[in-house]
This record gives structure tokens, C-alpha cells and sequence, in this order.
């Protein structure tokens, strides 16, 4: 095909972005990158999907912001993307009334560092006061460090445990959160309007490391660190050192991690031993398939050293430290993994066991987070609130609508946990401390973490939750998820694996609880199943991070513990059942 007919062969839409990117002044710097996209997709179909995918829309912002591989186009990660955002959100803030200033920290990814010099360059061209943490560190600590010098915005360059191919921005408003609702629109029509309309820079100053006189250039070890794990050391509560501390076995897989969780857990008492060969690797993430502290594979590493060194627990961040995962070990010595859900509940138990509970305060978690967690919080007299959106930015916006009632918990299933209100996201090392602390108390008491999971169940139930994602890559992926939810919006089942659908809730309906942020729209699928005296909740939504539909199963037992093996049974038949619905609908379109 000649260079025309590649253009007439894309959708309008890309055709129009990527003779833009190949021909205008504005994109200059990536357009020898663009032409050779062009020139491969001539003669080769596969690179035609791949020049589609790059520059058929605008990268949105997700669930935990804008994330993509790292390459040219407006849907992917490269600097003029992230320069057009830099305007974007600078032109938002001043639009918001809002401090013209912001923080910018990066995580280990191999472009992390020099995305963000050339955010800091970019904001400060557009007239904001830069505060730019030069080292590697946690997405929290940036929460943390906007609230503290009371900042307009945030910036962190991450994508957190996404491919090593990958990378992305989160941005954060003045409250220290990731944008939300009308924010999150606004904010992203700034960013479209700026594109191609981006402030110059100096080019050569950010070649050669010199910042504008608007960008404080800081070294954490000396301005931030201390602040931030003294923040996190708050959220314990344990005694403020636990003398003969069992050991942890800990990795950052490959990411930042290893700056707040070590420091914290030996101020605790604790002796840490780490993974080295699961340190910084330069963005490589060498030693894992996936830097998930959701995929089991992922801590081997970790686990082996907990059996090595005795640790009762084997700790585990995301790359960019607001997650954490862990396995554990039984009675007898062996360790297993414990899910996302089942961590949330052995820091809230250990929190009801230990921690003040203050008027007002709340445990919130959203509609696809264990119920356990609710009913555990509600029994002790605690408000709950277990309705919300995925994505902490809906945590924290719920928090936004009533600062006098303490965050006493918040959770979602997939790893993220925190305390206390000066950080408005999820935070990984205050995960890790409240774990820790939980493992040694068990441990005190001559017992292990699986024994205080038991006695909640025999208290509450057995629950039981589980999570399939169905993935679905490029532009046909996006189609396919797409029309599975719009397919079972319109006609919704009336069964499924045997049980009835007795109601089906669709969170694009508008809904009236009083609470700006419990009534936000979102693109999910509710179905409650109900049948020969068993009960299951299903729900669906698309990924706001990766190219995935996710498929959620929730289920529980009778008070007292028993059928267990019948619940676990009935999950694993639920979520199959609706894998296959879905797959119906979506493989004849990849």
C-alpha cells in the first residue's frame, strides 16, 4: 500500500491523528517514530492493527489514570502525550481556582524518571510551581506530599504492575485524590483541548538535567521520607515497638517499595529480609511474568525466603507501592497464598481487636470488595459504606463529602488498603504494617492468621469471593468488551449455573442515596442469584487499567463455618457460568 492508502485504510479517526502526528510542526520530535509505524502497517496487516490502535482515540483516563505501552500516538505513552496533559492539567487548576503548584513523583519504570522531568519542564512552562521528587517512590507518599505543601495538583509517573512495556500518569486534585466524576470529565477535556497546543520547553536544558527556576528539585531522603513514614508508623496499633517481633520475608518487585516498607517495619521491630533480586532492575521486572502481588507467581520468590528465615508472613508491593500481597503460613508449617478480600478482613479484625474506635468513623469498600468486611464493621456499631465505585478516587471522594468522620478502613479486593485521612489513595506500607502487626499478634497469642480468619467466620459466616479477568487486546478488544456489557445491559439473563436472576442492578442508572459520590454513574453489571437455598452475586466491568473485562463471583455461608467446601463449589460454577456468557459474545468479535 502507498502512505494514502494506509490512511484511507484506518478508521477516520486515526487517519486524521496520524497524519497529524506525521505531518505537523507540534509532533515534530516523533515523527520519524510515526513514519516508520506508517511504512510498516504498508505492507504488513498486523503493523496496520497496531498503527490503528495507537492513534484511533485519545488515551482516557481510567480507573487509576492514563495508562498504555509506551510508543507513539495518542494512545499510547510518549512525551507529547504527556506534555498535552501537563497543559491540560495545568489549565484545569487555574480554571479550579486551585494553588498554582504541583508534586511529581516517578516510580522504577525504565521512562518513569525522564517522563517526569519532562512533566516537571511542561507544568512549569505553563506557569506552575514545580515540586519535583527526584528519586523513585510510592504513589502515596505523592498524596501525602500534595496535602502537605498543600499543592493545586499531583502528578506520579507509573503504571503500576502493568507489562514492563508500559507506562502511564496518575493525576491528583488539590484534596490529594485522583480526579473523580465531574473533575475527572473536565480535566480530560483539557487535556484534548490541548493537543497540539502544549507551551514550548527547553529541549536542551532537559538534555543535560537543568530545571526552570519554578521547579524545586528535592531529594527525598532529606525533605520527604521522614514525614511520610512517620504518617505511616501512625496507622499502626500495636505497641509503638513490638519487642520480639516475628521476621518478614519482603519484596518491591522490582519497584519503589523498599523506601517505605523496610523503614517503617524495622521502626516497628520487626527484622526484614528482602528479595535482592527482586530490587530495582532498571524497569526490567526480570524475575516475574507479572509484577502483580494479585498473581501467586509472583511472590515464589518472596515465599521461599519467608520458609528460609522462619517469617510467619511473605510481604509483596506493586511497583509502585500502593498495593500489597502476601502468603501465609498455617499451622503446619506451609504457606499459602490469601486473596485480596481475605487480607482486608485480617487488617479489619486486627483493627477491631486493637484500634479506637472514634465517633463518626467508617469502613468503606466498594460493590465488588468482600460484604464480610461490612458486616464485621457493622456488628462492632461501626458505619459502612459498601456501594462505591472501583478505584480509591471513589474512597476518597466519599471521604471529601464529610471530613469530620475518621476513615477508620477502606479496602477493594484488588490489594488496596489504607487508614487515616492524610493520604487519599490506598497505600501498600500502611498495608504492610497493619499485616505485620495482625501476624504478630496471632503469633503472641499462640495462633496464626488462618486461626483469626476461622473465628470470624464462625462468627459471620464463611465468605467466599473470586475474580476472572477475560482478556481482550487492541481496538477489537475494546469492541468486544464493549458489547458483552451492552448486550447483557439490554438482555440480561434469567440464569445463570442453575440459579435465578432475581434482580440485576446496572450502575449506569441513575441512583439517588444522597451521596454525590455512591450515586456516580459507572459501566458495571449487577446480578443477584438466588435458588435452591443458595445465593451468589455476580457483577461485570471493563478494566479501567488493562484490556480486560472482569468477571466477579461473591458468595457466603451459614453463621457458624460450615459448608465451606459447598460455597467454594458454587463460586467456581457461578463464575464459570458467566465466563461463558460472556465469552459467547465476545470471541466472535476478536
Amino acid at each position: 500500500m502507498t502512505r494514502e492508502e494506509v490512511f484511507e485504510a484506518l478508521g477516520p479517526a486515526a487517519a486524521a491523528a496520524a497524519k497529524r502526528w506525521s505531518e505537523d510542526e507540534a509532533y515534530a520530535s516523533m515523527r520519524g517514530a510515526v513514519n516508520a509505524m506508517i511504512e510498516a502497517a504498508a505492507t504488513s496487516g498486523e503493523a496496520l492493527d497496531q498503527l490503528e490502535d495507537a492513534f484511533c482515540r485519545v488515551l482516557p483516563i481510567g480507573t487509576g489514570g492514563r495508562r498504555g505501552p509506551v510508543g507513539p500516538g495518542p494512545n499510547r505513552m510518549n512525551e507529547i502525550v504527556l506534555r498535552e496533559t501537563a497543559t491540560g492539567l495545568a489549565n484545569w487548576v487555574r480554571e479550579a481556582g486551585a494553588p498554582m503548584s504541583a508534586v511529581v513523583v516517578y516510580d522504577t519504570r525504565r521512562e518513569s524518571r525522564r517522563f517526569a522531568h519532562v512533566v516537571a519542564h511542561a507544568l512549569a512552562a505553563e506557569g506552575m510551581q514545580v515540586r519535583l521528587l527526584d528519586a523513585p517512590r510510592p504513589t502515596p507518599q505523592l498524596s501525602f506530599e500534595l496535602r502537605r505543601h498543600q499543592a493545586g495538583a499531583g502528578v506520579v509517573i507509573s503504571a503500576s504492575h502493568n507489562p514492563p512495556t508500559d507506562n502511564g500518569i496518575k493525576i491528583y486534585g488539590s484534596d490529594g485524590a485522583q480526579v473523580l466524576g465531574a473533575d475527572d470529565r473536565a480535566l480530560m477535556e483539557a487535556i484534548t483541548a490541548a493537543a497540539g497546543r502544549f507551551a514550548p520547553i527547553d529541549e536542551a536544558a532537559l538534555e543535560a538535567g537543568r530545571f526552570p527556576d519554578a521547579v524545586e528539585l528535592v531529594d527525598p531522603r532529606a525533605a520527604s521520607d521522614a514525614e511520610y513514614h512517620a504518617f505511616v508508623l501512625a496507622q499502626g496499633v500495636s505497641a509503638a515497638r513490638i519487642e520480639g517481633a516475628p521476621p518478614i520475608a519482603y519484596t518491591p518487585l522490582h519497584g519503589v517499595g523498599q523506601s517505605a516498607v523496610v523503614p517503617v517495619l524495622e521502626a516497628k521491630g520487626f527484622a526484614v529480609h528482602v528479595v535482592e533480586s527482586q530490587l530495582d532492575d532498571g524497569g526490567e521486572f526480570g524475575t516475574v511474568a507479572s509484577a502483580n502481588p494479585e498473581a501467586p507467581a509472583a511472590l515464589e520468590r518472596v515465599t521461599a525466603l519467608a520458609r528460609e528465615c522462619g517469617a510467619p508472613i511473605a510481604l509483596a508491593n506493586d511497583p509502585d507501592a500502593d498495593r500489597l500481597g502476601a502468603t501465609v503460613r498455617d499451622a503446619a508449617g506451609e504457606y499459602h497464598f490469601v486473596d485480596g478480600n481475605r487480607l482486608g478482613v485480617l487488617m479489619l479484625d486486627h483493627l477491631l481487636r486493637h484500634a479506637p474506635r472514634p465517633a463518626g468513623a467508617r469502613v468503606i469498600e466498594t460493590l465488588v470488595t468482600t460484604p464480610l468486611l461490612a458486616t464485621m464493621a457493622r456488628a462492632m456499631g461501626i458505619e459502612a459504606v459498601d456501594d462505591i465505585l472501583v478505584g480509591f478516587k471513589h474512597h476518597a471522594g466519599l471521604v471529601r463529602e464529610d471530613e469530620s468522620k475518621p476513615v477508620f478502613f477502606m479496602c477493594e479486593e484488588s490489594h488496596g488498603y489504607t487508614r487515616g485521612s492524610d493520604v487519599r489513595d490506598k497505600d501498600g506500607a500502611v498495608a504492610a504494617l497493619l499485616l505485620a502487626e495482625a501476624a504478630a499478634d496471632a503469633a503472641a497469642a499462640g495462633e496464626t492468621l488462618f486461626d483469626r480468619l476461622d473465628a470470624v467466620w464462625r462468627t459471620h459466616g464463611y465468605h467466599r469471593e473470586k475474580t476472572q479477568s477475560l482478556w481482550a487486546h487492541g481496538a477489537a478488544g475494546r469492541e468486544a468488551i464493549a458489547a458483552v456489557m451492552s448486550t447483557l445491559r439490554e438482555t440480561p439473563p434469567t440464569q445463570v449455573a442453575g440459579l435465578e436472576v432475581r434482580e440485576v442492578v446496572d450502575r449506569l442508572t441513575p441512583r439517588h442515596t444522597g451521596s454525590t459520590t455512591r450515586d456516580l454513574p459507572g459501566n458495571v453489571l449487577v446480578f443477584e442469584l438466588a435458588g435452591a437455598g443458595r445465593a451468589c452475586r455476580v457483577v461485570l466491568r471493563p478494566s479501567g487499567t488493562e484490556p480486560k473485562l472482569k468477571v466477579y463471583a461473591l458468595a457466603r455461608g451459614p453463621v457458624g463455618g460450615e459448608a465451606r467446601d459447598e460455597v467454594d463449589a458454587l463460586i467456581a460454577g457461578v463464575l464459570e457460568a458467566a465466563e461463558a456468557l460472556a465469552r459467547k459474545i465476545m470471541d466472535p468479535l476478536l
